[in-house]
């Protein structure tokens, strides 16, 4: 990635954070669309020796000062997890196991990749769990962050361009796709 690039990625803004009403709400109600952090972009960054990375601005402004480490909801890869969020996770994960008990296995799964009250230094690095480095990583250098609406998500950057690939694939003409879903609903 050229310096070029580096700099447009650390000044872009990757989240947005609404804590006072929407001005558009009626009797200027606060939409609870926009009382969750919102995350959004998509970053590559390099992780160091040490297993740092840096974590953009706008990233680390939503997160607070303190957020949580744990797996993504499909455990697939690294999240970032505004506490309020991560409580969130835990609620789903043991509302699961009053369905099927063998859901207790999945919240105890969670509960052991999660590394809460991490923070990032003055350089606004986070050092990742090296059990979270040697699960999701396997040593890879470069990571894509990326915004998936309430959490980050940290995963290998070859895996982020795969992704995009076999989006490209699977829906070659997005606005046809929405169409026809909402053709489909219509009925």
């Amino acid at each position: 990635m050229s310096d070029e690039e580096k700099r447009v990625n650390d000044d872009a803004p990757g989240a947005v954070k609404t804590a006072s009403a929407h001005p558009d709400t009626p009797g200027g109600a606060q939409d609870p669309r926009l009382a969750r952090s919102r995350f959004s972009g998509s970053f590559v960054h390099g992780v160091d020796s040490k297993g740092r990375m840096i974590i953009p601005s706008g990233f680390r402004d939503a997160l607070g000062d303190r957020f949580v480490v744990a797996p993504t909801p499909d455990f697939q890869h690294i999240a970032l997890y505004p506490l309020g969020e991560w409580l969130n996770q835990q609620d789903r994960l043991e509302a699961l196991t009053a369905l099927d008990a063998r859901a207790t296995r999945l919240v105890e799964m969670f509960n052991k990749y999660s590394y809460t009250d991490c923070e990032t230094d003055q350089q606004g690095r986070l050092l990742l769990p090296q059990k979270m480095r040697s699960k999701y990583l396997d040593g890879c250098r470069e990571v894509e962050i990326s915004g998936a609406r309430s959490y980050i998500r940290i995963l290998k950057a070859e895996a982020g361009a795969e992704e995009d690939l076999a989006f490209a694939a699977d829906i070659p003409d997005p606005l046809r796709f929405m169409a026809e879903i909402q053709q489909s609903a219509g009925r």
